[in-house]
């Protein structure tokens, strides 16, 4: 399983390195801080969701429209729990 996921990372920079013209120094810096940034966003969400967060803070991170999209995922869920423990 570990050398199929390394094959396949070995396949992918390769690829890029041929498509984007870059060094494989420079695509996997940018990897790193694209692959960081996705991780900082996904663990503010999850703080919000959770309240570990203001929510301000979490507007002030990730915007209002992805906060308004989380708080509505989030009631959208609460009622579809609701109508499942009623029976429908």
């Amino acid at each position: 399983m570990v050398e199929q996921a390394s094959n396949l990372m070995a396949d992918e920079l390769t690829f890029l390195t041929q498509h984007m013209g870059q060094s494989e120094a420079t695509i996997l810096a940018q990897a790193l801080q694209v692959g960081l940034h996705q991780l900082y966003r996904q663990t503010v969400e999850q703080l919000c969701i959770d309240g570990g967060m203001t929510r301000q803070e979490a507007v002030t991170i990730l915007g209002e429209e992805r906060i308004a999209e989380l708080e509505y995922a989030q009631q959208a869920l609460a009622q579809d729990v609701a109508q499942g423990l009623n029976g429908g």
